[in-house]
């Protein structure tokens, strides 16, 4: 796989030499990306000390000088961690500075986005002596992520109607993130109804009580919904939560039942023998133990459901390059979603880090014994037995080529990525020509399925639209009579045919 996955980025790679896209590939220099620390987004009420406490929160930004659009897309990320600060989750990575966060947010930011990478409340008890209090601490560390995760998109909105300090597009936001990261975008991009959190999968019928409780912690927004709510904090509440597009990297979904038709489109990156994220659907254990937590739904799961629902109707079939080949060869026909493929590439083979830092910074700071620092670093060399910085950053350029273009289709920065130069218009028939009444369009190429047909009219406006995976497809005209053109999209390429009205 490894060399599989190498020789596809240098393909890559070397394709893009010829031809530089923005927001697809590096068009702008790594010198030139700039990033500023710690910036107040929103405050909350954290409780890894227990009782509730109220925690400021804070984001780098990350944004290349040599981007001089005035209105540019945004992407904000979360890392990785399990719910719980990087050291303390005993692993070598759980911060918004771990390695593979900084080259994620650095290589978006060479393609023309500003990024923010956001910290946000951790805290759950993976020890609780129930499963019942496992599922509940850690469903309700999960929700308070994704309120966080609705401020930082209210906070750029606030800024974007005002001074626009970042000079963001608020009409073009993508959510995204790795490992822990991925479980708050994929719960964001699918709770858009408070009743779905309160499901019986998510109610302790012990206690006979729901597990997550917004009459005190506020809906999934952070807003209260009473008056007494007395820990939801609003955070910019005159701008609303929604962004365009969302990627997971490794992460998995509290359940996809909460997932809906007209949702937010979805890209997922997932290891098929990922050990702590299940890549379909499976019970997560406390790591290190045989202690269960909760039954979740990884990439595999949700983009079965994501392409039967439609959701990915934005990107689907618009991207085709060496990447989206390699992914058809594992996905099953799962459009958006990306398999790695390998036991020892199962969990964050993206993830670098330095255990002899490690071992001194944490010695350093007097709070960790030898014992500990050194389970600290052997927890993590666990999960990816072969770490090192060559490796991750191939794995990056596979993340990257394979989620950017997906982005850029999704929020309108290109209308397609590698479709342009194969034309199937000749494999294409339509019929009868001139139309009244209907319209006939028959596929002969049986190499390449239809995914959508789109008619316009001689001025380019959009009459009708239909997604479709058939060969043969009959479109009822309901439309004053003249020349129109259709449009086809097909896996591999485009086609356009001239249609008369009559």
């Amino acid at each position: 796989m490894m060399k599989k996955l190498l020789l596809i980025a240098a393909l890559v790679t070397t394709a893009a030499g010829f031809s530089q896209t923005k927001y697809v590939n590096d068009v702008h220099a790594r010198a030139s990306v700039e990033r500023t620390n710690n910036i107040f987004y929103a405050d909350g009420f954290g409780v890894l000390t227990g009782a509730p406490v109220l925690d400021s929160l804070y984001m780098d930004l990350y944004v290349s000088s040599e981007n001089t659009d005035a209105a540019k897309p945004l992407i904000i990320y979360c890392h990785t961690g399990s719910f719980l600060p990087r050291y303390l989750n005993q692993l070598a990575t759980g911060g918004r500075d771990d390695s593979a966060t900084v080259e994620m947010c650095t290589r978006f930011a060479q393609k023309g986005y500003v990024v923010a990478s956001i910290s946000y409340r951790t805290g759950w008890n993976p020890r609780a002596t129930t499963v019942d209090g496992r599922k509940s601490s850690i469903i309700n560390a999960a929700y308070k992520g994704v309120q966080d995760l609705s401020a930082a998109v209210r906070y750029f909105k606030r800024d974007a109607a005002g001074s626009n300090t970042w000079k963001i597009d608020s009409n073009k936001i993508c959510v995204g993130g790795q490992g822990t990261g991925g479980y708050l975008t994929s719960a964001y991009a699918s709770l858009d109804n408070q009743d779905e959190i309160k499901i019986d999968k998510f109610f302790d019928f012990t206690k006979n009580e729901v597990m997550v409780n917004d009459t005190i912690w506020g809906n999934r927004m952070g807003f209260p919904v009473l008056p007494t709510t007395p820990y939801a904090r609003s955070n910019w509440p005159s701008h609303t939560s929604n962004s365009q597009v969302a990627f997971n990297i490794g992460g998995a979904m509290g359940d996809t039942s909460w997932m809906d038709a007209g949702e937010i489109p979805l890209i997922c990156v997932h290891g098929i023998y990922d050990p702590f994220a299940p890549y379909k659907t499976g019970v997560v254990k406390v790591p290190g133990t045989t202690l269960n937590v909760v039954e979740v739904s990884g990439g595999y799961s949700i983009m079965e459901k994501e392409n039967a629902l439609g959701n990915n109707a934005p990107y689907k079939g618009k991207v085709y390059d060496e990447y989206t080949f390699r992914a058809n060869q594992l996905n099953d026909g799962l459009e958006g979603l990306f398999p790695i493929d390998g036991v020892a590439n199962g969990s964050g083979p993206w993830e670098w880090w330095d255990s002899v830092r490690i071992r001194q910074v944490l010695t350093f700071s007097g709070r960790f014994t030898q014992e500990q620092i050194t389970t600290i670093n052997g927890n993590s060399s666990l999960s990816n037995p072969f770490m090192s910085k060559t490796r991750a950053l191939a794995y990056i350029d596979t993340l990257q080529g394979y989620i950017a273009p997906r982005i850029a289709v999704s929020l309108g920065l290109t209308a397609s990525v590698g479709l342009k130069t194969l034309d199937l218009s000749d494999d294409v028939s339509v019929y009868p020509v001139p139309a009244s009444n209907n319209i006939t369009v028959r596929n002969m190429n049986t190499v390449n399925t239809m995914q959508e047909v789109v008619l316009r009219d001689i001025n380019g406006r959009e009459v009708l639209r239909t997604p479709t995976s058939k060969s043969f497809l009959s479109l009822p005209l309901n439309i004053p009579t003249g020349v129109y053109f259709l449009n086809i999209q097909f896996d591999n390429g485009t086609a356009t045919k001239k249609v008369i009205v009559d």
